[in-house]
């Protein structure tokens, strides 16, 4: 188990936007990062925290190029919205 400590550190440092009315604490990765040959993966991984609610998410997709890996956050925003999470 992680000390109580530990894991205020880490939700601090996952915070990627913050408001009154949610905070979305978030980490993104790319797989196979500069391996021309090798299939490229996005995602956009986290929580919103509304209130007394937790919502989690999860944003896998396909990069074909370096302009592809901003849809990772611009696709879970808009879903997060039409949920009317945000």
């Amino acid at each position: 188990p992680f000390s109580n400590d530990t894991i205020k550190t880490v939700k601090h440092i996952l915070i990627f936007e913050k408001t009154p009315v949610y905070i979305i604490r978030a980490k993104s990765g790319w797989a196979n990062f500069g391996e021309p040959d090798s299939e490229q993966i996005g995602w956009y991984v986290g929580y919103v925290e509304q209130d007394d609610n937790t919502y989690f998410f999860a944003t896998n997709i396909a990069i074909r190029d370096a302009d592809d890996s901003k849809a990772r956050e611009t696709l879970t925003r808009l879903s997060l919205k039409t949920l009317g999470l945000l």
